[in-house]
């Protein structure tokens, strides 16, 4: 029995080192950090419409219109109507939807006394820039619980400060939700706020007003889409607004949006954004196609759960509201404006993108897809081919230039691709044009919404000029925004976010060395070997080497093995090595030996003639 033992024990000695464990780092993390704060994304030069545009929710948009019109009537006829009941508590709903919904984003004002609820989602630049906003008015008809009129316009003002508040933006955006209190004199809710806006000098880049969204015109399948009313006059001030809604709702949407020009608009002269006419020129409104179907309109039939309402009609324009306000404030210095579409087409079937131009340019259109003849047609604003290109091949790896064309007329151009193959194909198409959307005669890539000097200024020489520190979202007077010990700089240049103090501790490229001990050591954070000499940043530094210097085939302890053959057999290359028996001669072949032995001497125990 001793000698079982003793055999077993033997086995286990020789087997245990062939079981390796992890071996744990002499060196310890040198940043120890909380988890990270909740950081937004700061939008410059990169086009966020389409992640906006799909985060709009059907049924977050449903929920708030039931939310707003459930509890009955928000009608009133006198000032002291707007500070109780109904009125009183959409008020109160809308303002808290504004704050929770953005996180305290979103700061809220009263503005009149009519109780206009105004929110501000501010931007990150400095001075003062021209803003956006998204009204509607929370009051309804007597009697009416008010769910198209206007509760789907509120929902659209609430969904979108959900949705938006989801980022950093350039510009101001408002939130405004009107007390459409009429008087003898009129309507007196919207203009407080209108000239509140004007005498606080506030530009407006462009209003979307929603008022009534949820019937559509069934007599007439081409127009069953949302009404965009835009002013009539410059095309920079109101019609090239509604077609690039038009655009945004084509291109990534469900192509519903109509524009209409201010005289055949119905509803122009009678809702919330005319009172901003004569201060603001940039003004819009959407309303239902289905007015003359609408027999609820303004009715106690008015109702949330009213079974003629399509709540589609109501999130595709809040979608497209949200997609072109995203697609105007990506707007990059020196960069052109650059769009992108990706679909798949079945055999002889067709996809049409719109691209809204304001000002000569030259549309430079690539694409990239697999399969053989595909047809690209662009045609003018008004529905004439300026050019075509049949290509027989391309490349499934490489984009094709496609065109290359001059255009001069303002308006929205039509490209349609079309696939006469044999078989399905996908599609990704660019589109790079220029753009002047406030008609001031400057390219857009030439001028940005602040000070060109800061592009040029450097407060803290960290070697992000001020202009970049603005869109990173560092602090411009310190080397190091986020007190990680790693700099500003040093972060972009690896990837690294200089606003968040979690990435020093992190160890991107898993050699043991946190990011910030690679940065102070001068270490590459994105590898595991910085002077690629086969031996780990992390090993040589444990064993004396340099990380930064390939000393892979020198010898320090004169032993004749070098560095690199000490890490590779796992010896020290400080000291210097007897007699080397390689420890495959002791390993494998000394375990069967030892298993053969163990078996040898059970089964002559169980042998009674032994």
């Amino acid at each position: 029995m001793k000698r079982l033992w003793f055999l077993s024990a033997l086995v286990l000695l020789l087997i245990m080192p062939l079981v390796q464990g992890t071996p744990i780092s002499p060196i310890e993390s040198a940043i120890q950090s909380e988890a990270p704060p909740n950081l937004y994304t700061r939008v410059y030069g990169e086009d966020y419409s389409d992640e906006v545009y799909n985060e709009v929710s059907t049924s977050s948009y449903r929920d708030f219109v039931q939310k707003i019109s459930e509890n009955g009537s928000r009608w009133i006829m006198d000032y002291t109507m707007a500070a109780e009941g109904d009125n009183m508590y959409a008020r109160n709903y809308i303002i808290q939807q504004l704050e929770e919904l953005s996180m305290g984003k979103i700061e809220t004002e009263i503005i009149g006394n009519c109780l206009n609820v105004v929110g501000k989602l501010p931007g990150y630049l400095p001075g003062d820039n021209p803003a956006f906003a998204i009204t509607a008015h929370y009051d309804s008809a007597q009697r009416s619980p008010g769910a198209n009129c206007d509760g789907s316009g509120i929902a659209a003002v609430l969904e979108l400060a959900r949705v938006l508040s989801m980022y950093e933006w350039p510009l101001d955006i408002y939130f405004i939700a009107f007390n459409g209190l009429f008087t003898m004199s009129g309507m007196e809710g919207s203009p407080q706020v209108a000239n509140e806006f004007n005498n606080r000098e506030i530009d407006l880049l462009m209003l979307y007003n929603v008022d009534t969204l949820l019937v559509q015109d069934m007599g007439a399948p081409q127009d069953e889409r949302i009404q965009f009313g835009y002013n009539l006059g410059s095309y920079h001030n109101g019609r090239y607004w509604a077609e690039l809604a038009r655009q945004m709702s084509n291109n990534i949407g469900q192509n519903r949006i109509v524009p209409v020009p201010s005289p055949s608009f119905y509803l122009w002269e009678s809702s919330d954004h005319y009172a901003f006419i004569g201060s603001f020129s940039n003004i819009m409104c959407a309303f239902e196609s289905g007015l003359a179907e609408d027999d609820s309109y303004q009715t106690p039939n008015d109702r949330w759960d009213n079974e003629e309402y399509n709540y589609n009609l109501g999130r595709e324009t809040t979608a497209v509201i949200g997609a072109s306000i995203a697609l105007t404030m990506s707007r990059a210095l020196g960069e052109p404006l650059k769009t992108y579409s990706e679909f798949t087409l079945g055999i002889g079937n067709w996809e049409q993108i719109y691209i809204t131009v304001t000002t000569p340019t030259t549309m430079n259109i690539t694409s990239r897809w697999f399969g053989g003849i595909s047809s690209f047609y662009l045609f003018s604003p008004q529905g004439i081919l300026i050019t075509e290109r049949e290509f027989n091949y391309s490349s499934a790896w490489e984009p094709s230039d496609v065109l290359s064309q001059p255009v001069s007329e303002n308006g929205q151009y039509t490209l349609m691709v079309y696939n006469n193959d044999f078989r399905t194909v996908g599609y990704e198409v660019n589109i790079t044009i220029d753009t002047d959307i406030d008609g001031n005669g400057v390219l857009d890539r030439e001028e940005y919404w602040i000070d060109d000097e800061l592009f040029d200024s450097d407060l803290d020489s960290d070697g992000l000029s001020d202009a970049e520190e603005l869109f990173l979202g560092t602090d411009m007077m310190l080397v190091d925004s986020d007190d990680d010990t790693m700099p500003d700089k040093y972060e972009v240049d690896n990837g690294f976010d200089p606003r968040d103090p979690s990435d020093g501790g992190e160890d991107w490229d898993s050699d043991g060395l946190s990011n910030a001990q690679e940065y102070s050591g001068g270490l590459n954070p994105l590898s595991k070997d910085s002077d690629n000499d086969l031996i780990p940043d992390l090993w040589e530094l444990e064993h004396g080497l340099n990380p930064l210097v390939d000393d892979a085939n020198l010898d320090f302890d004169e032993d004749g093995i070098s560095n690199l053959d000490e890490y590779l057999n796992d010896t020290d290359p400080q000291e210097p090595e007897t007699m080397q028996i390689p420890t495959e001669w002791f390993t494998a072949p000394a375990v069967l030996i030892a298993l053969i032995g163990a078996f040898v001497y059970i089964r002559r125990r169980k042998d009674p003639w032994n």
